[in-house]
């Protein structure tokens, strides 16, 4: 699993000390090409964060990594081997692990973004990936989060 910091511009994104916030965010494809590219793009976009991105190949990779860490964004691709997107959001619902999830998909059916809607995502993303509309979902997206996910503890 890759781990590179991404660093975005700006001054919104700043903490009372000046420091730009970190956006932690989790790639998950099994694509090794999109996984770079979907990487490199969150180096691009100017929201006003630095941007902390790892990679996972497939939702049981995943799935370790969240109930480890946690992250603010989860760009998730629909099929996978092992586990796909979305029995990866089913388990991340039995182990309480809440994050904005962004689900990305060579599949162009309807039935497919039915799924992933029903499914509580934030948004659905179709390959080939439109990075500009991806800046603007992405920015959508986090400041309605802060780092929430991980195993949410027992009251």
């Amino acid at each position: 699993m890759a781990r590179v910091p991404q660093i975005g511009s700006g001054a919104q994104g700043r903490d009372r000390s000046g420091a730009r916030t970190i956006k932690r965010v989790l790639v998950v494809d099994d694509e090794p090409t999109i996984a770079q590219l979907l990487k490199e793009a969150f180096g691009s976009f100017r929201h006003d964060y630095a941007y902390e991105v790892e990679i996972a190949h497939d939702g049981a990779e995943a799935l370790m990594v969240l109930l480890l860490r946690k992250f603010d964004l989860l760009v998730v691709d629909m099929y996978m081997p092992r586990m796909d997107g979305l029995e990866l959001l089913t388990q991340m619902r039995t182990h309480a692990v809440r994050v904005p999830v962004l689900m990305v998909t060579g599949n162009q059916s309807a039935q497919a973004a039915a799924d992933a809607i029903s499914a509580k995502i934030f948004a659905y993303i179709p390959k080939p990936l439109d990075l500009a509309r991806l800046d603007h979902i992405v920015a959508l997206a986090l400041p309605r989060s802060r780092t929430v996910s991980g195993p949410t503890p027992a009251a």
